[in-house]
């Protein structure tokens, strides 16, 4: 059983673009996308993922984002993010769990 696709849009602007699966039994996804926002898609089964594409909607005029190109994932979980001025590219995503630092306490203060 697998879960749901996340796009998580990390740029200031509107995004939208298409998921697409490695067998044409199971039809692309499309998403749209505010800023700093995430999109959720219902199960997917089993299909593979092979390509997510992404365009961005800029002030200066609307930018196509460095796709995330599979020869096949299960992997769920992309994101926009921007690279520099006007350059995007579609990731996996960024590890968003926050580890806490191991604090050793000690009633001894003679080691």
């Amino acid at each position: 059983m697998s879960s749901p696709i996340e796009i998580i849009n990390s740029t200031n602007y509107i995004i939208s673009g298409e998921i697409s699966y490695m067998t044409v039994f199971c039809s692309s996804h499309y998403f749209f996308v505010k800023p700093n926002t995430n999109w959720e898609s219902e199960k997917r089964g089993i299909c593979p993922i092979v390509q997510v594409s992404a365009m961005i909607r800029t002030p200066r005029g609307v930018f196509t984002a460095k796709p995330f190109v599979s020869i096949g994932t299960a992997y769920s979980s992309f994101e926009v993010i921007q690279t520099r001025e006007n350059v995007f590219c579609v990731t996996r995503s960024r590890n968003k769990t926050n580890k806490k630092s191991v604090i050793l306490e000690s009633s001894d203060h003679f080691f």
